[in-house]
């Protein structure tokens, strides 16, 4: 079966393919008209027609009409030649194109050619020969008696044109028989021109005419359409077909400048006193080799307004830190709050730092651990430090009152260590929480609150007060740490009320659930079925298809087959 169904479609295909390459070769059915022959008046009155007998337009660039006399010396008479390669000429389907002399122009009204030739056709025996591009002959007319097969009896007579016969609306007859396809008429009082048209192709270079530039294609400078190269940095001025010399390929197609990282690691924002000279940015080199700061700028703010440049020559050594002044640059770090980001000069975020708030005087804010804090020990240009822990100082003792003339000694209390999360405040001497970002702590569990002393998560039943003892009979369970029947606890040991008619205990929870029903089982086994499948609507659906297929062919060729027709009855009369 399976056999059958490709055989029918390939037949198909096969009965498609023979229509369509029939309807092309037809298509081409470019042939020679009507000749006129020099007469009394002039020698030169001649003009050679030819006619596109198709359904559609013929491409004729470099079609030629060649003339052979009786001598059977061939000579080029006229082509239809463009002004350049980028010209394509075509004749449209059933309409004619006209070779003239240029003596043919005093006929009254005057005949007007697509192309003049200037050879003189001899009026008593020759050939005119039609020639595509490649110089293969597409049609030949010749007559007088002194030519070979398939001439005229006879020339024309003077006045008088050769003419193919008309078998139908704008159709002509072309059996190859000269003789038979020709006849004397009149010539006509007004014949067809300027039917040839010109198309323009914008692409030479790429099989087919391209009359506009195609979507994935641009014209380069010697004119050819062409595949663009690709551009590896869209953010860069001209195609850039490889990663330039100094860039790393980025985002979004972007090249960015391969900078070396650095990072932010102090800022002093509050100065006690005149802050010009003395506010400072701190930055740190963590790389192996010094860095030159000409691609680096920073940024002072909450958003990106305010952008500063390094003093040119700038470098930092490699793994040491560089401290640099208001004073050097003119910047301001406010003292409510504020923050500061390093980028390259082509915008590529480089490091940045936490916002701080309202820092004390003479504090800086510091990457300490990787953590952003206050310390009261600015280290401009060196390695960050906590803060330092200053002790009370010891009492100072006034109008002391002599006791058995001894000067009574006042002993400074001993002053409990901070937490390593504290600070000493110099204000008050007292242990305060180090300042970090809220981005560093980790949220706290379910049940558990934040210390507003420690910053530590604290289990919330902790400090709950003790709990309520339970009652006589009670325990307390252990995971909801409520109390909770103790006989109730033990599995099996409260008396079960008996479950009800059609119901069971269930085993793993001891409470009753439905009895479920056995699936009622046949009396016979299934048996198979055999039915063979019915595939005669695939089979009548391709039948279907070719002769579909069969019957448009028909139609759309139907005046090709009956010129084929035509030319067999020709054929057959001749006999």
């Amino acid at each position: 079966m399976l056999k059958r169904y490709v055989f029918i479609i390939f037949s198909s295909l096969f009965i498609m393919i023979f229509f369509a390459q029939t309807a092309q070769a037809v298509s081409q059915n470019i042939m020679i008209s009507q000749i006129k022959l020099g007469d009394a008046t002039s020698a030169k009155n001649e003009f050679v027609e030819i006619y596109n007998n198709s359904l559609v337009d013929v491409e004729i660039t470099d079609w030629c009409l060649s003339y052979l006399s009786s001598s059977l010396s061939p000579r080029e008479m006229a082509c239809f030649t463009p002004e350049d390669d980028s010209i394509h000429i075509f004749l449209p389907s059933h309409s004619f194109a006209l070779a003239t002399t240029a003596g043919i122009l005093l006929y009254e009204p005057p005949i007007i050619g697509d192309i003049e030739f200037s050879s003189t056709l001899s009026d008593s025996a020759g050939y005119v020969r039609l020639l595509d591009k490649d110089k293969i002959e597409i049609d030949k007319v010749g007559w007088g008696t002194s030519t070979p097969e398939n001439n005229l009896v006879e020339p024309s007579p003077d006045g008088k044109v050769l003419s193919r016969k008309i078998i139908d609306i704008n159709i002509l007859q072309d059996s190859n028989v000269n003789s038979d396809d020709f006849e004397i008429i009149e010539p006509k009082l007004l014949h067809e021109y300027d039917s040839v048209y010109e198309l323009h192709d914008i692409c030479p270079n790429i099989i087919d005419i391209q009359i506009d530039i195609p979507d994935d294609r641009e014209i380069d400078i010697k004119g050819d359409c062409i595949t663009p190269p690709t551009d590896f940095c869209s953010n860069l001025l001209y195609i850039q077909t490889i990663i330039p010399d100094g860039y790393v390929r980025g985002d979004d197609n972007d090249c960015l400048l391969d900078l070396l990282p650095l990072k932010i690691t102090e800022l002093l924002p509050n100065i006690g006193g005149i802050d010009t000279g003395k506010e400072f940015i701190e930055i740190y080199n963590p790389n192996i080799s010094d860095v030159d700061l000409a691609n680096y700028i920073f940024y002072v703010g909450t958003d990106d307004v305010k952008f500063y440049s390094f003093p040119i020559g700038l470098h930092i050594d490699a793994g040491q830190y560089l401290a640099f002044y208001n004073d050097e640059i003119n910047f301001t770090l406010l003292n409510t709050t504020s923050s500061v980001r390093l980028k390259s000069i082509d915008g590529n975020l480089i490091d940045e730092t936490l916002a701080y708030n309202d820092p004390k005087e003479d504090m800086t804010w510091a990457l300490i651990d990787e953590l952003w804090q206050y310390t009261n020990r600015p280290t401009a240009s060196g390695e960050n430090l906590p803060s330092l822990i200053i002790p009370d100082p010891p009492a100072i003792v006034a109008d002391v009152e002599l006791v058995d003339g001894i000067v009574p000694i006042v002993v400074a209390s001993e002053l409990k260590p901070c937490a390593a999360n504290q600070y000493r405040s110099p204000e008050t001497n007292r242990c305060r929480l180090i300042p970090v970002s809220e981005s560093v702590l980790t949220p706290c569990k379910d049940g558990q609150y934040r210390s507003e002393e420690t910053n530590r998560c604290r289990s919330i039943i902790s400090d709950v007060a003790p709990l309520v003892a339970c009652s006589e009979g009670e325990e307390r369970n252990p995971e909801t740490n409520r109390c909770r029947s103790i006989v109730a606890a033990v599995l099996g040991a409260s008396e079960l009320k008996p479950c009800d008619v059609g119901q069971e205990r269930n085993p793993d929870t001891n409470r009753c659930r439905n009895i479920v029903s056995a699936m009622p089982q046949a009396d016979y086994a299934p048996e198979k079925t055999n039915e063979a499948s019915n595939n005669y609507v695939l089979w009548w659906s391709l039948a279907g298809v070719g002769f579909v297929a069969i019957v448009y062919g028909i139609w759309e060729w139907r005046q090709e087959i009956g010129r084929l027709i035509q030319k067999i009855r020709l054929l057959r009369r001749k006999k």
